[in-house]
């Protein structure tokens, strides 16, 4: 039995990753999980937080949204709305970013929506900071 799987990260506008890993740890609504090679069949709900592909060139990290994760015939899927690699991001415009909600009212958002979305920018702040070389672009 091989120790690699597919692995397909998939948004509505494209592909943010498709190929092989020894192992994926994702967020759900529930914690963490964690996939490698011939895991039984899975389908669940995403939450926000990092997502991270061990490759055989590294590890890559991704930041996702929300959307959900499926597993079968040695393949994971992770279907998701926002899905942001970490060299795509910078602690700079994330701290603007969080700054800037936070200064904002958002009348139009319920609290929840507003909890959810700072959620995420916090959770993509956090990610790079912990997982990218370069951190201050």
């Amino acid at each position: 039995m091989s120790n690699t799987f597919r692995c397909a990260v998939m948004t509505p506008s494209g592909a943010s990753f498709d190929g092989e890993v020894n192992y994926a740890s994702f967020p759900a609504w529930d914690g963490q999980y964690g996939v490698m090679a011939g895991m039984s069949p899975l389908l669940g709900q995403l939450g926000i937080g990092p997502l991270r592909l061990d490759t055989t060139d590294g590890i890559r990290w991704f930041a996702v949204e929300e959307g959900f994760a499926h597993v079968r015939d040695n393949t994971l899927t992770i279907l998701s709305e926002s899905v942001v690699s970490v060299d795509d991001l910078s602690v700079a415009e994330l701290e603007a970013e969080l700054r800037a909600f936070d200064a904002a009212e958002h009348p139009d958002l319920s609290a929840d929506e507003r909890t959810r979305r700072r959620a995420g920018i916090s959770a993509r702040h956090q990610l790079v900071q912990h997982h990218r070389s370069d951190r201050n672009t």
